[in-house]
């Protein structure tokens, strides 16, 4: 089954790791035809921890929970640009008071009650009052809240804030009908907070573009059309919007094997998670498997405690940093699924990218890495009772070469 642009862009996404050796995010999709086109299958590695939108950290409950819950801005997914979603254009900024004000689509939630400011300052308030986790940096700064009518908010901070506009206005907006009740029994609580996070939500109550039909514990996660999504049909950033699917259903395997093994039966139309390198020679023979490259999301790094010694000297640092071999971790590890990084910022990052840094061992051999690292710590007035590295003259230069 071949997928329109839209919905693809409602189930995948690319961006850049910041890593030593950048990884690559490794998607497959059966193309196979199905007896129901409407319903799309999709294999998950391990299902959603919560439904609880401020509880929601790991990667499977945020997935669900985006095609539920909405924000006032959108990233597009090329360009990164903020994109009016729930807002109907531009934020408007008013120097003088230092306040934005914004205005809404028209929209409903999935029960059909109108989507309003009110929804929007009760959002602001209860973050701000509960000061829940990974929200409460993006909108503590917010000193007030004005709702002139049900389709405008106006936001006055405390002064200017660079991620009112990239953080706060991409946060999800919840129905106060939904978490009024909740978060006044949370307030009875001992632990407002904790009651908060952990109450169990049966059905969110969003203004996506799906709603949840029913959540198989262990097993498979279904959300079908949400028939009031105020995006359907319509262009917003250049697209026009599905869902083009009626149903999808998320099932969950717990090993890459089990589900790889799914898509090559035709069980499941796509695997939504990054698989190992070793799958994709197989893969690619499938005539009705498609494979998406983007690269990978996330932060991997190898930390030193540099408060003390060993790894507070910064010479021992660079020795060990031309000594790793990035090129064989590249093409013997991740079999050329990957890309050397000299930076924690990578390069698809232009704006902050630096590309003047040093790259050490670029283009080394085992031999050359050795002998460059063993000066590093020499000139840095480390000593050993016998050197790895037995010294020859050259005319005009002393080289070292290393003991086998």
């Amino acid at each position: 089954m071949e997928l329109t642009a839209p919905i693809r862009k409602l189930l995948s996404g690319s961006a850049w790791t910041a890593v030593i050796v950048s990884g690559l995010l490794l998607t497959v999709l059966s193309c196979g035809e199905k007896k129901d086109a409407r319903f799309l299958k999709v294999g998950l590695h391990e299902e959603p921890k919560t439904l609880n939108i401020w509880l929601a950290s790991d990667a499977n409950s945020k997935k669900i929970l985006s095609l539920i819950y909405q924000p006032l801005y959108l990233r597009d997914p090329e360009t990164l640009s903020l994109i009016p979603w729930l807002a109907s254009g531009e934020p408007e900024y008013d120097p003088a008071t230092i306040s934005y004000t914004v205005r809404l689509k028209p929209a409903r939630w999935s029960d059909g009650s109108e989507v309003t400011s009110i929804d929007v300052a009760f959002t602001a308030s209860l973050i701000k009052e509960f000061r829940i986790p990974r929200y409460y940096s993006s909108w503590k700064f917010i000193k007030k809240i004005e709702t002139p009518d049900n389709r405008t908010v106006r936001f006055y901070l405390e002064a200017p804030k660079a991620i009112f506009l990239t953080r706060t206005l991409t946060s999800s907006i919840v129905s106060k009908k939904e978490w009024a009740h909740i978060s006044q029994s949370a307030r009875t609580q001992q632990k407002p907070l904790k009651a908060l996070i952990n109450h169990k939500i049966e059905k969110p109550m969003g203004c996506g573009p799906f709603v949840l039909e029913k959540w198989g514990r262990g097993t498979y996660v279904h959300l079908q059309k949400n028939r009031y999504f105020f995006g359907l049909h319509q262009e917003i950033g250049g697209r026009i919007l599905g869902p083009y699917v009626n149903d999808l259903l998320f099932k969950v395997y717990g090993t890459a094997d089990v589900a790889v093994l799914a898509l090559k039966k035709g069980n499941i139309d796509m695997f939504w998670w990054g698989i190992q390198p070793g799958y994709i020679d197989d893969l690619k023979q499938q005539k009705d498997i498609r494979i998406f490259y983007s690269k990978k999301s996330a932060v991997y790094f190898m930390g030193f405690n540099l408060r003390s010694l060993p790894f507070s000297d910064v010479s021992l640092r660079r020795a060990i940093a031309v000594l790793v071999d990035k090129e064989f971790i590249i093409s013997r590890i991740l079999q050329k699924y990957g890309t050397r990084m000299d930076s924690i910022v990578p390069p698809g990052n232009r704006y902050w990218f630096c590309s003047d840094v040093s790259r050490y061992g670029e283009g080394m051999d085992r031999d050359d890495r050795i002998i460059t690292a063993y000066h590093i710590l020499q000139k840095a007035g480390y000593t050993w009772e016998e050197p790895p590295v037995g010294r020859v003259v050259f005319p005009g230069q002393e080289r070292g070469i290393p003991k086998q």
